[in-house]
């Protein structure tokens, strides 16, 4: 046999000789948990584990004390980790001075009626006491252009700002 066979040996039997010999205590047999109310904080839990050991022999396992102040800056909640690659920039600039968008009026027209001659469309509209009637391509008050006129819809430019606007005017029953 090699001195390294009988090294092996030897450590092997002085192994197998401190488990056999070894004492088993009590702390080492497996218990259930045993249920209690929360503590509301961990050195109470643990005193109250060691005494009910204590006085009933059951052994009771501790609540799990949360860590306060570790997700401090550049700490990960995952793992407690430090984050080694600096925070990505938010997709959304900072807020910019843009101007709002022009908003359109509100349409100052009610719509009364229609009626179709000679192959055009005639719209009858109502603004406050006036009547007007409207045809394709019209401006009404320099402020309106009829742009068309296709049941269900009529369509409006407002030129000030050049916003279309529509109007519904019902089937072409």
């Amino acid at each position: 046999m090699k001195r390294q066979h009988i090294v092996m040996a030897v450590l092997f039997l002085s192994c197998a000789l401190v488990l056999a010999f070894m004492s088993q205590s009590q702390d080492d047999a497996i218990v259930e948990a045993a249920p209690h109310a929360p503590a509301a904080h961990s050195t109470s839990a643990s005193t109250t584990a060691r005494a009910t050991r204590a006085t009933t022999g059951v052994v009771a396992i501790a609540s799990v004390r949360v860590r306060e102040g570790r997700s401090g800056s550049g700490a990960h909640p995952l793992f407690n980790t430090l984050l080694l690659a600096p925070p990505l920039p938010s997709a959304a600039p900072a807020q910019a001075d843009v101007p709002p968008l022009p908003s359109t009026p509100p349409m100052p027209f009610t719509y009364i009626g229609k009626q179709q001659s000679a192959g055009h469309w005639e719209v009858y509209l109502a603004r406050g006491d006036d009547t007007l009637i409207v045809h394709d391509q019209m401006v009404v008050d320099g402020d309106y252009r009829v742009d068309s006129i296709a049941p269900p819809n009529m369509t409006l430019v407002y030129l000030p700002l050049k916003l279309v606007q529509t109007l519904d005017i019902g089937n072409a029953d």
